[in-house]
């Protein structure tokens, strides 16, 4: 998940979307965070986590402590989830074949171009009419040094407009909520959890009845086939309602109130 779409997911509804363009990074250096995460105890690496946390809910725009909460509460995890992704050979050949979806590989000139129905115009709609660009994505994570997991870490970045276009989710806070809990049923991400839990909490405040949105994505993500090995590329042509199928999703999404 991308550090603009957690911080929505624990901002106050009336908080304006942040796009990746505006991720603040020049007092962080990655991958310093991410090597000294593997040498902390757990308590440490919790305390720190959770201290970034506090921050970026006392202040939305600080995106940058989204991603220093993640790298810590992710930390003593990312083995399990990374060998779970290799372990698919769905997987396999997306790292062997080396896929990326990137300004380099995606041409959203021809997306937008195909059928109304399909994967590929739903999914360059919701990038123009957002904003958005899929080049933010185009360099390797900072934080990352080891290729198997920099794979990873990027693909699923890369791929996180594709997780709202085909859940239905949109990117205000009460769905990002929702969609938090999806991924953490997908995932199993430590600070997908939190992040969904906390959200949750805030987001009631507003909307009474998120909780049971993000109850019904929970358990969707469960029943969901997995969406971080799906060879999107494959699929730019095929009709959202029959991608959905595949992912075992709902023909129309997540039906959220």
């Amino acid at each position: 998940m991308s550090q603009p779409a957690a911080a929505r997911a624990v901002s106050q509804p009336e908080t304006r979307s942040v796009t990746m363009n505006e991720v603040r990074r020049d007092s962080l250096d990655a991958m310093d965070i991410a090597q000294d995460a593997t040498t902390l105890s757990a308590f440490e690496r919790w305390r720190r986590a959770l201290t970034a946390l506090a921050k970026v809910m006392a202040d939305p725009e600080k995106t940058d402590q989204v991603l220093v909460f993640s790298i810590y509460a992710n930390a003593g995890s990312m083995p399990k989830r990374i060998h779970r992704f290799f372990e698919s050979e769905d997987g396999r050949r997306l790292y062997e074949e080396h896929r990326t979806i990137d300004s380099k590989s995606i041409d959203l000139d021809a997306l937008a171009a195909l059928p109304e129905d399909t994967l590929g115009h739903a999914y360059a709609h919701f990038l123009r009419s957002r904003g958005l660009t899929p080049a933010v994505f185009d360099a390797p994570p900072s934080e990352v040094s080891d290729p198997r997991m920099q794979y990873v870490v990027q693909r699923l970045r890369q791929t996180h407009d594709l997780w709202h276009v085909v859940t239905g989710h949109d990117t205000d806070a009460a769905s990002e909520v929702a969609l938090q809990a999806f991924t953490f049923a997908q995932v199993r991400a430590p600070s997908s959890a939190i992040l969904a839990t906390v959200g949750t909490l805030r987001a009631m405040r507003e909307k009474r009845d998120v909780a049971r949105d993000v109850v019904r994505s929970l358990r969707l993500g469960i029943r969901a086939h997995g969406l971080p090995v799906f060879p999107w590329e494959d699929h730019w042509a095929t009709p959202l309602r029959e991608v959905r199928a595949l992912l075992g999703i709902p023909a129309d999404g997540i039906k959220t109130n």
